[in-house]
């Protein structure tokens, strides 16, 4: 008996420090991505979901934390304006100086490497690209040298939705070097239409961290960025990360043989 009133006491003891249950989101969290960019993040006809790998590690992260998610594939400016709206995030985008001012960001989770493409002489650098027309996605931040160097006028950018419809201008000379993420673009090349006519650079344009971001001020975002930075370092420690860049260029290769990209 007096066992059981020291347990009981013990329990009440205002000291007993007691864990805390794991933050969850009070209504599905909602991933905006750009809707053009395959195999990364796209859209698939006839659906609204965001397919891609940038999609699959969002969403496995939350399935690993059990939170409920939405993942919309959107035009990419519509992603970045609608950060906050309704407490939507954008689901991959890379950190700028601007956009910390409005946004909170994750760790990076993926390292996405871009590359430039050619239907003359390969890309040796920068300099190359003095005086060119370079095609770009809509929205899209390419890194703080290149965007310093377009700011300052030194090439010519031409911006469209996706990258196939880059391509396809490069190869009838409209534009002279197009960027394009090293996935995406070797994905495109193995194309009818660009095999064997286009070249990769010899360097790449560089590398880009890949990051979730939501509005500075939204409630729980401590705690979201906790979980999610917690649970995307897990995947990578398993090396599901990886298998879920190998899946995600399968699925994308399927894609593109059922949905050949419009040039």
């Amino acid at each position: 008996m007096k066992r059981r009133a020291c347990l009981a006491a013990w329990a009440a003891s205002p000291w007993l420090v007691r864990a805390e249950p794991p933050w969850m989101p009070t209504a599905p969290l909602v991933f905006g991505f750009d809707e053009g960019s395959l195999p990364t993040m796209y859209r698939v006809p006839g659906r609204v979901a965001a397919q891609g790998l940038y999609p699959a590690v969002v969403g496995a992260a939350c399935a690993a934390l059990g939170w409920a998610c939405e993942l919309r594939a959107l035009p990419f400016r519509r992603v970045l304006a609608e950060v906050g709206v309704n407490q939507q995030l954008a689901g991959a985008v890379i950190r700028t100086p601007e956009r910390e001012q409005r946004w909170l960001f994750s760790q990076p989770y993926y390292l996405e490497r871009l590359s430039v493409f050619s239907a003359g002489a390969p890309y040796r650098g920068l300099g190359d690209l003095s005086a060119r027309r370079v095609g770009v996605i809509r929205g899209w931040s390419y890194g703080v040298a290149f965007d310093t160097a377009r700011a300052r006028g030194d090439f010519t950018c031409e911006e469209v939705a996706a990258d196939a419809h880059n391509f396809a201008k490069l190869v009838r000379g409209r534009l002279d070097f197009v960027i394009a993420t090293e996935l995406g673009g070797r994905l495109l090349t193995q194309l009818p239409p660009f095999v064997g006519r286009l070249v990769e650079g010899i360097v790449p344009l560089g590398a880009t961290p890949i990051h979730v971001a939501l509005a500075r001020g939204q409630a729980g975002a401590g705690e979201l960025l906790s979980g999610f930075n917690a649970a995307v370092e897990r995947l990578q420690r398993d090396g599901q990360v990886v298998a879920l860049v190998a899946r995600e260029m399968a699925a994308a290769v399927e894609v593109m043989a059922a949905h050949p990209p419009a040039g």
